[in-house]
């Protein structure tokens, strides 16, 4: 006999909803301990399928759940609500929901990562909440600078920096330069050390190698691809792999027309980001069939097209390389003899 359940995750407490043949809901609201949520599975039919959405911290349920012999799904936040609206809004509700349309079959989920991918993808995002921060402290130096109506200059910017003219700043600027330049020190040595575990994961992951092969893409880009892509037997096409990074445009179809809007932006920002920036450096230092994609859409649409329509080509790219397991001159070579 089958049996579903829904989890309504939250911090400290979560909602469970139960459907079994025959029987009503059960519902069961615990607190977030380890030992209760132990107990709370253990009640559960071996196999329960249980929903819950793609939101918060839902590494650790995942786990539990799977360890003690349940099968878990993840939903999409988005498209799940677009499904479930309701007008009455509670954790018994929602918990109930994810419940139904997993036993329906019209639960919108997502790929749940494994632990390896999990873990990279935590360092990843570390990584770019760092660079952020150093971002911060570098414009409040600009902005120091500019309120006085001073140059200002950074030398050693991906080292220890050094910035000119701190002493010609009134008030209390020259103490406050002194405390964000080492700051930034800080945050470049952080960086460093972030860039070196990257390169070494890239370097030990076969996939990787051969993203590396490709001009522009470096340890990062490479990584974050192919932790975030995983199994690429997943997207049918090169479009399905655009559209998971938001790289797609939006399309609304009424009857004969068909409009193509912005990109949608759906999937991982930073991902996203690597491979436009990828996608630039690449066309910058070489002269291959890329570039001059580039440049044909650069003279058409302009430089916002030409950016995001130079990542598409790389992902194109990528997804025959991985689907394939070869590497950037053997995919020019395949291409250009089609």
């Amino acid at each position: 006999m089958e049996s579903f359940a829904g989890v309504d995750l939250h911090k400290r407490v979560s909602q469970l909803a139960v459907l079994r043949e025959a029987r009503s809901p059960s519902y069961f609201r615990f607190p977030n301990d380890i030992t209760t949520v132990e107990g709370v599975l253990r009640r559960l039919p071996a196999g329960t399928q249980i929903a819950l959405e793609a939101t918060g911290s839902w590494w650790w349920f995942v786990e539990k759940a799977r360890s003690m012999g349940h099968e878990v799904c993840l939903s999409h936040p988005k498209q799940t609500k677009a499904i479930a609206s309701a007008r009455l809004k509670s954790d018994k509700v929602d918990a109930l929901m994810l419940a139904r349309l997993l036993k329906a079959d019209l639960l919108p989920t997502v790929w749940i990562p494994g632990e390896k991918e999990r873990q990279i993808r935590e360092l990843l995002t570390h990584r770019t909440r760092v660079v952020r921060q150093r971002t911060a402290v570098i414009n409040e130096l600009q902005a120091l600078y500019a309120k006085r109506n001073v140059d200002f200059a950074m030398i050693g910017h991906r080292a220890r920096p050094v910035v000119a003219g701190a002493n010609d700043l009134s008030g209390y600027g020259p103490s406050i330069v002194e405390r964000d330049v080492e700051l930034v020190g800080v945050f470049n040595e952080q960086i460093r050390g972030l860039d070196k575990e990257l390169s070494r994961i890239a370097k030990q992951d076969a996939q990787a190698r051969r993203l590396m092969s490709i001009a522009g893409v470096g340890p990062l880009t490479a990584v974050a691809v192919c932790c975030w892509v995983g199994d690429i037997g997943r997207f049918a096409d090169a479009k399905k792999l655009g559209s998971y990074f938001g790289l797609a445009p939006r399309v609304r179809q009424s009857a004969e027309r068909e409009r193509h809007g912005h990109i949608t932006k759906e999937g991982n920002r930073m991902v996203r980001s690597l491979l436009v920036e990828a996608a630039l450096s690449g066309i910058r230092y070489s002269k291959g069939p890329a570039r001059k994609h580039y440049l044909g859409v650069l003279k058409r649409r302009g430089k916002k097209i030409a950016r995001v329509a130079a990542a598409r080509k790389l992902l194109g790219a990528i997804f025959h390389m991985m689907k394939e397991g070869i590497d950037y001159p053997e995919y020019l070579r395949r291409s250009s003899a089609q």
